[in-house]
């Protein structure tokens, strides 16, 4: 589908904030603590790589419709499917994964091993009528108690996959707003599309975290073993029911929190806004179904009286990134430094919040940065940091295997209605344990 490029500009609220003073203040930097360090570094490695090795990354856009990435809500919570036996919680985004708290308000994912979702949306066409858009990616689902408490030993890896059918996306109001209304008895499979679900993939499953092999319990109706372990996998449809007006009144009311372009209309299932990068998705689960065969969207109900769920997200500013400033790059496990820059063309470099970046490697432990350089001198200004790689990788890697690295962090910058602009750096170089 065609994509939707509204880059930042000085028009823009968020563009008004790229004060000159934060960027002379970010330019007398020369060292930063630990926490600050890094953050930087992510960014700097972004900006350079993106404009020599990845010309589709030079300049970063606006969120929303033309940001791959989604992340959590600007909370960390996660989205939720229930009622019925099951009551599901998926995270979107490793924020919310370290989020994510025990009964006793422990963290459930801690030390070497994090799950690290993505999940992405497709673009589409605004202003514009019958557009479809797909919500999908890897997630981390956990299952719910009677009393609201996650419960950890059900932990698993999931693949979520919602399409919605005959959005519309308007520009009127000033900012593109995308959205779906059920219309009265209008069938369940012309507003999502049957294949709409969210998956449960058992532990044995090749690239499963570590932390997710050693459970996948209590997923009743789910194919299991005689530990009560899931086996297969396990889909749970998702989607809506065909509703009445009063139903539909009841089931899907208009909201009255948040931002007031973020709230939805009655009957609204499916909402984006560019200006504050929210994405909104209201939606009841079916029954739990083997897969294969294909997924039955009939057993959808939605509760009576009961507000749908789903959940909401946050567009992220998606940049390039490049460990060891080269295109054939390696990472040794052993090193106890190594560079990622960030390159860009829009000057994000001196809106980087240093304290809040951070970065892993497979599934490993954040780590932040241990110093940071400013290059803006250069043709392409660029933020260069080093961080340990033996902490991104304290069990080692395998030779020649591909390492995904993950920068994330926050920018000095809103979009008015108190929401920060996020990013995520990322590169992929090859394991090379030689001195």
């Amino acid at each position: 589908m065609k994509k939707l490029f509204c880059r930042l500009s000085s028009s823009r609220p968020v563009a008004k904030l790229f004060s000159m003073h934060a960027r002379l203040d970010e330019r007398m930097r020369v060292m930063f603590p630990k926490s600050s360090v890094f953050a930087v570094v992510a960014l700097a490695a972004f900006v350079s790589l993106g404009a020599f090795l990845f010309p589709q990354v030079v300049q970063a856009q606006d969120c929303l419709f033309d940001c791959p990435d989604l992340g959590s809500d600007p909370s960390f919570n996660p989205w939720f499917n229930s009622p019925q036996a099951l009551d599901i919680a998926y995270c979107f985004d490793r924020d919310c994964v370290l989020n994510l708290k025990d009964s006793k308000g422990n963290p459930i994912f801690t030390g070497k091993s994090i799950p690290t979702p993505q999940v992405s949306q497709t673009n589409l066409s605004c202003p514009g009528s019958g557009e479809i858009v797909e919500i999908l990616g890897t997630v981390v689902a956990l299952l719910r108690d009677k009393k609201g408490n996650l419960v950890p030993n059900s932990a698993a890896q999931a693949s979520l996959f919602i399409k919605i059918l005959g959005v519309t996306c308007d520009t009127s109001s000033g900012t593109s707003i995308a959205s779906r209304v059920v219309d009265v008895n209008e069938l369940r499979t012309s507003v999502f599309d049957p294949a709409s679900s969210i998956t449960i993939l058992p532990p044995t499953t090749p690239g499963t975290p570590a932390s997710l092999t050693s459970k996948g319990k209590g997923w009743a109706g789910c194919p299991t073993d005689n530990t009560g372990t899931l086996s297969g996998k396990c889909a749970f449809p998702l989607g809506t029911e065909e509703f009445t007006v009063s139903q539909r009144a009841n089931q899907l009311p208009a909201t009255t929190t948040g931002p007031p372009v973020n709230r939805f209309q009655v009957g609204e299932v499916y909402r984006a806004v560019q200006s504050t990068k929210f994405v909104g998705v209201r939606d009841c689960k079916g029954d739990p179904q083997t897969i294969p065969p294909s997924i039955d969207p009939s057993t959808i109900n939605c509760s009576v009286g009961e507000i749908v769920t789903g959940g909401d997200a946050q567009g992220l500013l998606t940049f390039g990134g490049n460990w060891s400033g080269s295109i054939d790059k390696t990472i040794n496990p052993k090193s106890g430094t190594g560079p990622f820059d960030i390159l860009s063309t829009v000057d994000f470099l001196s809106n980087i919040l240093p304290d809040t970046v951070t970065a892993s490697a497979n599934n490993g432990p954040e780590v932040k940065a241990t110093s940071c350089n400013d290059n803006f001198n250069q043709k392409i200004p660029a933020e260069r940091c080093n961080f340990p790689a033996r902490n991104l990788l304290p069990d080692g890697c395998q030779d020649g295997e591909i390492v995904n690295i993950l920068v994330k962090g926050k920018l000095a910058i809103t979009d008015g209605n108190g929401n920060d602009f996020r990013f995520v750096s990322k590169d992929d170089p090859i394991c090379n344990n030689n001195p």
